[in-house]
């Protein structure tokens, strides 16, 4: 009896021992035909990264490649990222494939290893960490589908210090040049003007709270930028309140009362009973304090020489960061002001006179031509074509009731002088804010015809077929309220330019900063910029692309596509023809 159920147990526990180890054997997974490893990393810039991926393929497995025309066998090999941490977007370059031919069917493969080039865009230069999950399909005897994850952490701030105070100069430099642009001179006249009223003892004080006013103005930038980039996880550049046309239709109301005042139709006076609330002796010290501001506003549209770089540079940066790059910014840019704190420039300055009255008449017009502009360009990318002479019609309107009220004034009865003086413009104001409302579907978009280059619309995706297609890229990021852009079209209307652009090998994109696209501004994040006008030469050969200055040169576009030309390495017989067959 005792063996019996001995025997019993010792069956048992065999049975039970052999089934375990056949359910092991049946759940084990084959061992994958592909291994990936990362190469070394390559930062170009603080927030655009070279990332080679080796992908090791065990024999006599093939792994299945990109697809070309008239493969029969493919399952193309994929890349996806979307796990990852603070990254704006990956670009994947395959190198060329070997045709392979079996049982009449015929497909793109990769045999023994493969690297790939992944070209990986940060939000910000705060690093980052690049998720990626592998599929793909391997042939043998049999084919099967393959699935590899791998992880990498991006540090791009060991690379790029020291850079801060290269940076913060140019800040600071590029503040100070916006002192001469074209958008912040009517506000010099006019300060040059009423400093010629102020007492010699008042000068200083009136210097102090100008360059108080810049500072606030800047500072005041630099809350919104934070809060739009920490809190509403929006990317954030140079004039960002300019895209707002509620916005600019205030200012542009703001400059026709000033021109018009200046031109002495009418005087514009803060009521008495406000004076109750400012001492005499802070009158002039708040609008001292409120020219400061209204300069800031009116510098936003500009970007100065080195001021490009310095911002792309310390907007992907931290809180800290972007305090820093408008507070040197605000330096350069009141640096004037400065100066007359510590030098007596009182003795420099012209008496009153009668090259006041001249001044004041100069600058009016120069306040009714920034009016103008800013309904024509800025305003105007936000409307349709009808909108936009509508827009322009009522803010003639409102510019002439000064006008006829000098005329009028004492020809019209009281009624009809609150019609024409008060109801009218008071309309015509509504009737300007309610414009971006009912034409927002249908604003303007910015031409796409240079002469011979045909300029397509950028996107990522399509940037990224045409360099994987092994054509060169032009990238013009600009925008309708662009001055300098401006400048820019007559370099790509050069008979020179014209033949090189419209070469088939060519592929011409431009963007449109003024509609506020996060993409685009990421774009130009990941060459380190934050204003426009912005271009960019990018090719297979030199994915990183090189970057042209804010002023464009027949000589300078010249001289990079040959540097493309040149340097490029010769590509192998069967690459070509593979590319042909691709129909590039």
């Amino acid at each position: 009896m005792y063996r019996r159920k001995l025997k019993f147990i010792r069956t048992f526990l065999t049975i039970l021992l052999f089934y375990v180890l056949n359910i092991n054997i049946l759940g084990a997974s084959p061992e994958s035909p592909v291994k990936l490893q990362w190469g070394e990393v390559v930062y170009e810039t603080a927030t655009y990264v070279k990332v080679p991926l080796k992908i090791f393929i065990t024999p006599p497995w093939k792994l299945m490649g990109p697809k070309v025309i008239g493969d029969t066998l493919s399952y193309p090999p994929e890349i996806f990222w979307k796990n990852s941490e603070n990254i704006y977007d990956v670009q994947v370059l395959w190198p060329a494939t070997i045709t392979w031919f079996e049982a009449k069917q015929r497909g793109q493969i990769y045999r023994h290893h493969v690297f790939a080039m992944l070209y990986v865009q940060l939000k910000d230069r705060n690093g980052g960490k690049l998720n990626i999950e592998f599929r793909g399909q391997c042939c043998g005897n049999v084919c099967q589908m393959v699935k590899e994850t791998l992880s990498l952490s991006l540090d791009s701030n060991h690379m790029f210090r020291g850079r801060s105070w290269k940076m913060l100069l140019f800040a600071f430099l590029g503040g100070a040049i916006l002192n001469v642009m074209p958008c912040v001179l009517p506000v010099l006249g006019l300060k040059l003007k009423g400093l010629s009223q102020v007492s010699p003892f008042l000068l200083r004080r009136t210097f102090l709270m100008t360059s108080l006013g810049i500072f606030l103005g800047f500072w005041l930038l630099a809350i919104i930028t934070i809060l739009l980039k920490f809190v509403f996880q929006r990317e954030v550049g140079w004039g960002i309140h300019l895209q707002n046309p509620y916005f600019l239709v205030a200012l542009c109301l703001v400059m026709v009362i000033a021109s018009y005042s200046l031109l002495g139709l009418f005087q514009f006076n803060i009521p008495r009973w406000t004076l109750r609330f400012v001492p005499k002796e802070y009158r002039t010290s708040l609008g001292a304090l409120g020219s400061g501001l209204l300069a800031v506003v009116l510098a936003t549209p500009c970007s100065a020489p080195f001021l490009g770089p310095a911002l792309g540079y310390f907007l992907c940066g931290t809180i800290q960061e972007i305090l820093y790059g408008y507070t040197a910014i605000a330096l350069g840019f009141s640096l004037p002001y400065l100066v007359g704190l510590v030098l007596p420039v009182y003795r420099l300055l012209p008496k009153p006179g009668t090259w006041m009255v001249v001044v004041e008449r100069i600058v009016g017009i120069s306040f009714l031509g920034a009016a103008i502009w800013l309904v024509g360009w800025p305003l105007g990318s936000s409307l349709s074509t009808v909108a936009q002479h509508l827009a322009l019609g009522l803010l003639v309107l409102i510019a002439s009731v000064p006008l006829l009220h000098y005329f009028l004034t004492y020809h019209l009865s009281l009624l009809w002088r609150s019609i024409l003086f008060f109801a009218l413009p008071g309309m015509a104001g509504i009737g300007l804010f309610l414009l971006p409302f009912f034409s927002r579907q249908s604003r303007q978009s910015i031409s796409m015809q240079d002469g011979k280059i045909q300029w397509i619309r950028w996107s990522p995706a399509l940037m990224r077929q045409a360099i994987q297609a092994g054509r060169t890229v032009f990238i013009d990021v600009t925008g309708t309220g662009c001055l300098t852009c401006i400048l820019n079209k007559q370099v790509f209307l050069h008979p020179s330019i014209q033949s090189l652009l419209a070469k088939p090998n060519m592929v011409c994109m431009r963007a449109d900063y003024s509609t506020g696209s996060d993409d685009i501004t990421a774009l130009l994040k990941s060459f380190s910029r934050a204003a426009i006008p912005f271009n960019v030469l990018i090719c297979k050969d030199f994915p990183g692309g090189i970057v042209l200055s804010e002023l464009l040169s027949v000589k300078e576009i010249e001289e990079v596509l040959t540097l493309f030309k040149k340097l490029a390495p010769p590509k192998p017989v069967h690459s070509t023809k593979i590319l042909l067959k691709k129909g590039v």
